[in-house]
């Protein structure tokens, strides 16, 4: 009996406690959040239901207040429907049709994809490390290709197919087989694992239902974790994989994952309940890759009905995947809205967090003003190459990192400058803020740090066994002439610099690649070892075999005076290659380089397009046409499979569009060509948008024929039978699709032909 009193007098306590709990961390918009975590957790169903009545109730009253409620009002909209129809509902019939251990694994997996933590980025100084969803800022997705649900003969533009989010596809898995297995391809810092932690975050805590797709299991898996298992004669199958390795390791969160049932993922797979991440193909050794792909294709083929999604570099993942995807899709860079985005959202979080997670009007006042300074910057005309490194994620966030250590700073203007400074603040700026000595000069950490680098990269190694890596610390030492102890020193890069990071009993890698790359560049320009990247020029051009040293080759020329370079690799026929290095170097010419690299230009243009003038001398008009998309594709810094924007058009070197269109006139008699285009275009009343006069155009060079615009097989391809102007006609987008949609990207090249031809004359 005095034990019953006592917990029916506690219940006004408790219920006070419980209200505390619900809106100290954040207002109304955690009760919804908090209730689930009672719910599934700790199996308290009551607390859980008033947590959520106290967050749903305090909200409304919050409205009534006025604006000082609008934060807490923000977060309760972004964390979604939580609890969907727990108003008409209650929260058991929710999840009447789950397991509570499911659901423990739901939850358990989205906090573990919580924190946005990307490569590369350690915790440092008045830096802190915001929530992903807080920051998060969806990725726009490229098709590669026409693919099914989206024919090129709908109403759907080319800028609607560059402009997909994942869940156009998720939302469409169902009905389309295609969009069960999507391979997501992009290079280095363009957000792929974000993206996938963003999807097991919005899935584990039921906010899925925002973007109208039906609930899936997700299950992350960074493939880099399982080499050793992929590597058995026998590796293990996914759903022992993901139940003996992947839940077990999530297990030590969340205890009760230890009751799911053995056979639980297996029907989740069979199902087709089942989202499978797959992420960092291009991070297993190349050696290893055929052997993971042929693992995860037998994996796919079992379970069908699962949607898979592979994330991989675009390189390995052409070369070393046998059987690939159904559906592969690029990354687009960010646009300066998705740039605004992130940056004010990211500068909101800093100073939040800077005061103790208080959302106060100084925090609003210092975020926009900060990430003010930083756009102003990044936009700035003057200063174009800011903008390039601003459509990579990774690049962005170490220009918001870089800028925050010191706003007043002018930001660095090439990859290469930002690598730099970023380890100068790691090495440098970090400990002394932090008053931690160490017992070696900022520039010799780095020099060690250097070596480690290319010795990696000679090695083809992303991760190596901290066994191995000491010796290599201690021959970087003794080359310098230290006499400390390797191990000493490398607790100190890894704990206090964040410039490498363990990677649990596996060992020790850069914080990203491209540090890994930068540093190698770095050591081969301070040794005078040009030499070294020599014969890999030729696997590492755009149509190499092997493009492990490409990036290295690029940071190295980006630092130095890359003429010989260039000349060894035009000597080696990596045509690509040696123009990459010419553009790396020319967006911050330096005076004494002009002349030299001016002087490059003729023999460099020569061996660029001698495959087209071939093409077009011998009349193999097709191959000639693709091979013309080939070379402005890459020109903008884009892979082949791509689609252009219309502002990469608008921009597009002048000197290069005319050796296209002059080789174009000259091999046809004057008959093909981009000026030829143009005037007819212009002809027709020069048409922005799809209109009769583009209608009249398509007639006019003959991609349209009684009024149905062709598809590409249907083109002529007859110098004689071919209509003025056909050709070259597949520049779009490099693949075979009609062109009736692609008004703004024609017309974005016909002025660029007319912007052109004004500045020659």
């Amino acid at each position: 009996m005095p034990e019953e009193s006592s917990n029916q007098s506690s219940i006004p306590n408790q219920l006070a406690e419980l209200a505390i709990k619900v809106l100290k961390p954040g207002g109304a918009g955690v009760g919804g959040a908090y209730g689930l975590w009672l719910l599934v957790m700790e199996h308290k169903t009551a607390e859980a239901i008033a947590a959520t009545l106290i967050g749903v109730c305090f909200s409304y009253g919050g409205n009534l207040l006025g604006e000082i409620h609008k934060g807490n009002q923000r977060r309760l909209e972004q964390t979604g429907k939580v609890i969907d129809g727990s108003i008409d509902h209650t929260i058991e019939q929710v999840f009447a049709k789950a397991t509570r251990a499911e659901d423990a694994y739901l939850i358990t997996q989205a906090l573990d994809c919580r924190d946005y933590k990307p490569e590369g980025m350690g915790a440092r100084d008045r830096i802190f490390m915001p929530q992903l969803q807080e920051v998060f800022v969806p990725l726009e997705l490229d098709a590669s290709a026409i693919t099914p649900g989206l024919q090129p003969h709908s109403r759907h533009t080319i800028a609607a197919l560059q402009e997909l989010k994942i869940w156009d596809f998720l939302k469409r898995a169902n009905q389309q087989p295609a969009y069960r297995q999507l391979a997501i391809v992009a290079w280095g810092g363009f957000g792929k694992t974000t993206l996938l932690k963003h999807l097991a975050f919005m899935y584990g805590t039921r906010q899925h239902g925002a973007f109208k797709v039906p609930l899936l299991i997700p299950v992350l898996l960074p493939l880099r974790s399982y080499r050793s298992l992929f590597t058995q004669e026998n590796p293990p199958d996914l759903p022992t994989l993901v139940m003996q390795h992947h839940v077990t390791q999530l297990a030590e969160m969340n205890p009760r994952l230890k009751r799911l049932p053995a056979n639980w993922f297996l029907e989740v797979l069979k199902k087709g309940d089942a989202l499978v991440m797959l992420d960092g193909f291009d991070e297993i050794p190349e050696s290893e890759r055929p052997a993971l792909s042929r693992w995860i294709t037998t994996q796919m083929r079992r379970f069908d009905r699962a949607v898979f999604i592979l994330t991989s570099r675009p390189s390995a993942y052409k070369e070393d995947f046998a059987e690939p995807l159904r559906t592969k899709l690029w990354v687009r860079p960010l646009k300066p809205s998705q740039q605004e985005a992130f940056v004010r959202q990211w500068y909101r979080c800093q100073e939040r967090l800077d005061r103790g997670g208080r959302d106060t009007p100084e925090v609003d006042r210092e975020a926009t003003r900060n990430a003010d300074n930083l756009l102003s910057q990044i936009r700035n005309v003057d200063r174009p190459e800011l903008a390039d490194l601003a459509k990579n994620p990774l690049l962005l966030n170490l220009l918001a990192t870089y800028h925050r250590s010191d706003p007043g700073v002018e930001l660095p203007r090439q990859r290469a400058e930002l690598y730099q400074d970023i380890c100068t603040l790691q090495l440098r700026k970090r400990p002394a803020a932090r008053n931690i000595e160490l017992s070696l000069a900022w520039e010799d950490r780095q020099n060690v740090l250097q070596a480690v680098a290319l010795t990696m990269m000679q090695r083809t190694l992303k991760l190596i066994p901290e066994a191995d890596l000491v010796p290599l610390v201690a021959q970087a030492l003794k080359a310098q002439g230290h006499s400390i102890a390797p191990e000493a020193l490398l607790k100190q890069l890894i704990d206090v610099s964040e410039l490498m990071v363990r990677q649990g009993l596996e060992g020790c890698e850069f914080a990203h690649l491209s540090f890994q790359e930068f540093l190698a560049a770095k050591q081969i320009k301070d040794s005078r070892q040009e030499g070294l990247l020599y014969p890999h020029l030729q696997a590492a051009s755009t149509n190499g075999t092997d493009p492990w040293w490409r990036q290295t080759i690029l940071l190295y020329a980006a630092q130095t005076d890359p003429t010989r370079l260039i000349q060894e690799a035009i000597k080696q026929d990596a045509n690509d290659l040696a123009y990459a290095c010419y553009q790396e170097t020319r967006r911050t010419l330096k005076p004494e380089l002009q002349t030299t690299l001016q002087a490059l230009k003729p023999a460099l243009k020569a061996s660029r397009y001698a495959t087209l003038e071939n093409l077009l001398k011998t009349q193999q008009w097709r191959k000639a046409d693709y091979e013309t998309y080939r070379l402005m594709i890459t020109t903008v810094g884009k892979e082949e499979g791509q689609w252009f924007d219309p502002e990469e058009l608008e921009n597009f070197p002048c000197d290069d569009l005319r050796t296209l269109d002059q080789l174009w006139v000259k091999y046809s008699h004057g008959k093909w060509g981009f000026s030829v285009q143009k005037r007819i275009w212009q002809e027709c009343g020069s048409p922005k948008e799809y209109n009769a006069d583009w209608e009249r155009f398509g007639d006019r060079v003959g991609w349209r024929k009684d009024g149905d615009w062709l598809s590409y097989d249907d083109y002529t391809f007859d110098l004689v039978k071919s209509p003025v102007g056909e050709f070259p006609g597949g520049w779009f987008s490099g693949v075979d699709a009609p062109i009736r949609n692609t008004t703004g990207e024609f017309s974005s090249l016909a002025q660029r032909l007319v912007n052109c031809s004004t500045s020659q004359s």
